[in-house]
């Protein structure tokens, strides 16, 4: 009985715990141009959050090896990494120390180029 209650109170209070993230939408370059049909569309296998201290990165599906890159907006990069899919599907990477300005992600696999926009204020 006490485990029980212990549970209920902790699943209770987990209701008030509350994180602040925002969804970086991202863009999929057309890796064939010239479509000889018509292609169905092509599902996006990476969601990016950013909260105050972070970007969390999940590929939903595995896709190799994939290179993480993060500019400000003077095009510098400030982040990059590679990360194997096959071998591990969520990345952190911190942003505690970025200024405040506008980046931009790149997550780049195969012929594709996925890219997003967030901003750190």
């Amino acid at each position: 009985m006490k485990k029980s209650m212990l549970f209920l109170i902790l699943f209770a209070s987990s209701a008030f715990i509350s994180v602040q993230a925002a969804d970086v939408p991202l863009t999929m370059s057309n890796p064939d141009p010239n479509p000889i049909r018509p292609r169905t569309p092509i599902l996006i296998p990476v969601s990016v959050d950013l909260s105050e201290t972070e970007l969390y990165l999940n590929f939903t599906t595995a896709v190799g090896v994939a290179t993480i890159t993060v500019k400000d907006s003077n095009g510098t990069i400030v982040h990059q990494e590679t990360l194997d899919t096959d071998v591990n599907t969520e990345l952190y990477i911190s942003t505690a120390n970025w200024d405040l300005d506008d980046y931009t992600i790149e997550i780049t696999y195969g012929n594709y180029l996925l890219w997003g926009e967030f901003t750190i204020e």
